[in-house]
């Protein structure tokens, strides 16, 4: 290959270009493996030609390589959508990792957005370049090579068809030879593909191969992505709306405390059921503690003050997150495991762990980029625990979300592949209704046809085997109901919909 070094680098970046707008552009799925392969592959060719190898770098290009993975681990939408959002992030991070400048959480947006746009402007130092041309009688231009390929699949496709007509045992040669490399089904996803699919494709290409050599370029040039300082202000004067706020939330916790202790002859004589005791409130309590949180961060003031309210908050706002963790604990022993509930809890668990993260950095003076820092890092963790904590097979194995009438199958019908549960749902299905109509008590599903077209929709998925979108979960999922057949269930309950009286 007559290319310079540059020229071998804009090489392999054109054929990952090729590679990733094939993997990541699918027809009907969403590719989990050909998004892990692609982030995985353009993370390791970024830090390959990073200069700036530090620990900080080597720290985000991890936590990227670990959400990439977890792409193709995960099937549930959320979590999937959270782990693609943090496996850009962190690896935009490893990419502006060498900007050695102070930053606040409003710097890490700026710098990203930054240089997203610095990279559509940067000068490029990777282009396809040629070493001086040698005399040489081996030299083969590439225009002579695609010309003299298609002029081969010209001649074949004439060539061949005649032959075959005249000698039968030609024609089984070619036939055989047609079969064993599954030329007729190549044949038959290139014509299917619809024109829109390859046209989005040569377009991430172009894409792709227009803007990935100036990342490469531009990550070891010295750049400045702090906020500039006109857009900053050193000191807000929240002491007002600090002590506003301190003597708010003072009322509610006595107001709460008397809730709390109240007995059921005064809750009822107030018309408060225990449903209503137990409601679900810790979204609203996390939510408020993260308002102070943010609230106390940007105080900048060092007045007595100040510091005073500061730590009164501080103490306000943890007692809001343990009260978080008092409901959605009582509401799960009450109605068991939803997603809304251990998010819930996941919240509170973050808004907890950068109140800690905040005071200790607050009481060593170490400054808010190292507070930031580690709220980032601490973020991606809870995010991996999230992950590996997997809340769709909790939500079914081992607390059931209940209703009034009992465990809400309805519910449990719409969890993800991930939650390992399809074939016990069939099988409980398949139960219930030999024995007959069955009551909402017996089994509380007010729509049978929601697990069935899971399965079936999975089954469908797999019929053709796409490595692109596969992930862990929904394959060993696929692996336990792909002999289901679910073609009399779904007949009896599509008539019983359609005709309830009969």
């Amino acid at each position: 290959m007559n290319l310079t070094d540059r020229g071998k680098v804009f090489f392999v970046i054109s054929l990952l270009s090729l590679v990733f707008s094939y993997l990541i552009i699918t027809l009907n799925y969403f590719p989990h493996l050909g998004f892990t392969v692609s982030l995985v592959l353009f993370s390791l060719l970024s830090y390959k030609f990073k200069k700036d190898k530090s620990k900080e770098t080597k720290l985000y290009l991890t936590f990227t390589l670990v959400f990439s993975l977890l792409l193709s681990v995960r099937s549930e939408g959320a979590i999937t959508f959270l782990n693609l959002v943090a496996a850009l992030f962190f690896g935009s991070l490893m990419l502006v990792s060498n900007d050695k400048e102070k930053k606040g959480f409003i710097d890490y947006i700026y710098a990203q957005l930054l240089f997203i746009i610095k990279s559509v402007f940067a000068r490029n130092d990777y282009y396809l370049e040629f070493k001086e041309k040698k005399t040489s009688f081996n030299t083969v231009k590439a225009t002579e090579i695609v010309f003299g390929i298609l002029i081969t699949i010209f001649l074949l496709v004439i060539i061949l068809p005649l032959l075959s007509s005249t000698n039968p045992f030609f024609l089984r040669l070619i036939e055989n030879v047609w079969n064993f490399l599954s030329l007729e089904n190549l044949f038959k996803n290139i014509v299917l593909e619809s024109v829109f699919i390859w046209s989005l494709r040569l377009v991430f290409f172009l894409i792709f191969i227009f803007i990935i050599p100036k990342i490469i370029t531009l990550i070891n040039k010295s750049n400045n992505y702090t906020l500039p300082s006109f857009f900053k202000i050193d000191a807000l004067p929240l002491h007002i709306p600090k002590l506003v706020l301190a003597i708010i939330l003072f009322v509610f916790f006595i107001t709460q405390l008397q809730f709390y202790f109240a007995s059921d002859e005064i809750l009822k004589s107030m018309g408060i059921s225990y449903s209503q005791h137990t409601r679900e409130v810790f979204g609203q309590l996390s939510l408020v503690a993260g308002i102070v949180l943010v609230l106390i961060y940007n105080d900048k003031g060092k007045s007595t003050l100040g510091t005073i309210l500061t730590y009164i908050l501080g103490v306000q706002g943890i007692f809001l997150t343990l009260m978080a963790y008092k409901s959605v604990f009582e509401y799960i022993n009450a109605w068991g495991l939803s997603y809304k509930r251990l998010y819930g809890l996941t919240f509170a668990t973050w808004v907890t762990g950068i109140f800690f993260h905040f005071f200790r950095n607050y009481r060593q003076n170490k400054g808010v980029a190292m507070f930031v820092k580690k709220t980032i890092i601490f973020s991606g963790v809870i995010l991996f625990l999230v992950n590996v904590l997997n809340f769709d097979y909790l939500i079914y194995h081992f607390q059931k979300a209940k209703t009034g009438q009992g465990v809400d199958y309805t519910f449990l019908s719409t969890l993800s592949p991930d939650s390992l549960s399809y074939h016990d749902q069939f099988l409980n299905l398949k139960e219930v209704t030999e024995k007959g109509d069955y009551s909402l008590e017996v089994y509380n599903n007010i729509n049978p046809l929601i697990i069935l077209y899971k399965i079936e929709s999975l089954q469908r998925k797999y019929s053709k085997f796409d490595f692109r979108t596969v992930t862990f979960l929904d394959y060993l999922q696929y692996k336990q109901i792909k002999s289901v057949d679910t073609g009399k269930l779904r007949a009896y309950y599509e008539n019983k919909f359609r005709f309830p009286n009969n």
